[in-house]
């Protein structure tokens, strides 16, 4: 039988999925914490040496950093200039050209920058040299960017309800704003939140900063609460709620 590996950086550790590729089945789904005085390496290392992991034919292996991101137009994007670039954007850094990676957007025409420590990349490469590696935030853009491409109804059609897509995706304590506009990025950033009244003076600081209309434009929301949904329903008219699909297929 043929299996699907999903890897993940998260709070504190590392998470892996293991999906059946024939039935789609979940068959594992397990975090490994990292242990005090550990590096982030050694417990990578450590996972990729998971008892659960060993022994089975992985048809697909992908890895998604959950590491923020930072985007350029693809038209202006130079390799040579992404150290630069990223330390502009994230001031406190001291990474590397060797840490930092690159993720493709075609569809919204961007090329994401983010971290990505080389020996983390070089362990994965020892033990499953044929990993997709990949940003998570960065994949969700990609696939919310995707549903606002595929909407055709009023809420996005004509006068200011077609200017802009807003969709905010809840993932854990990170809150991801995304805007299009007729298929170019407007606006992407993830902000860290552990409540709902956080998550919810991010989403309407970025709605009020890109002039959405309160009784006329639409917030798409992914994976919240429906609690949360009430709540941002109280501020916006017209909010509909959706579910992610499973991270291992995005």
């Amino acid at each position: 039988m043929s299996y699907s590996l999903s890897i993940r950086t998260c709070a504190g550790g590392f998470s892996f999925l293991v999906h059946s590729v024939a039935s789609g089945q979940l068959v594992i789904e397990d975090t490994v914490p990292a242990k005090e005085g550990e590096s982030e390496a050694d417990n990578f290392a450590r996972l990729l040496t998971h008892p659960r992991l060993l022994g089975r034919d992985y048809e697909r292996v992908r890895f998604l950093s959950n590491a923020p991101t930072t985007q350029i137009p693809l038209d202006d994007f130079r390799r040579e200039d992404i150290v630069a670039i990223y330390r502009q954007v994230f001031s406190e850094s001291t990474a590397r050209a060797e840490d930092l990676a690159v993720q493709i957007l075609p569809g919204l025409e961007v090329v994401c920058i983010y971290h990505l420590p080389s020996a983390i990349e070089q362990a994965l490469r020892e033990v499953f040299p044929q990993a997709t590696i990949q940003n998570f935030p960065a994949c969700l853009m990609a696939y919310v960017a995707s549903r606002a491409q595929g909407m055709r109804s009023a809420d996005y059609e004509g006068g200011h309800r077609g200017a802009v897509a807003f969709h905010v995706v809840v993932e854990g304590s990170n809150l991801l704003v995304v805007a299009t506009s007729r298929g170019r990025l407007q606006y992407a950033n993830s902000f860290v939140c552990e409540n709902d009244a956080d998550r919810l003076y991010f989403l309407l600081s970025v709605w009020h900063l890109l002039q959405m209309d309160s009784q006329y434009d639409t917030c798409n929301l992914y994976d919240v609460s429906p609690e949360f949904q009430n709540r941002v329903h109280e501020f916006i008219a017209s909010v509909k709620s959706q579910a992610l699909p499973s991270l291992v297929y995005l």
